[in-house]
């Protein structure tokens, strides 16, 4: 059974708000858990690259117009 991590939530609940007056509060969110989950894994790890694709995506949305 997958566990799913607090960044995953956040992450999936931005990347899916439509409400723009949101949406940058739920990108914060789950940027913030991104990186406190980064904290915990090691550098080469496969779950820390997942998380760096997942940062990088949320920032690519957050330049993006709305």
């Amino acid at each position: 059974m997958a566990v799913r991590h607090e960044w995953s939530i956040k992450y999936r609940a931005a990347i899916l708000e439509r409400d723009p007056a949101f949406r940058l509060f739920r990108m914060t969110e789950a940027s913030d858990a991104i990186q406190r989950r980064m904290g915990d894994l090691e550098e080469t790890s496969d779950e820390r690259r997942k998380l760096e694709n997942a940062l990088q995506s949320l920032n690519v949305l957050r330049d993006r117009p709305a």
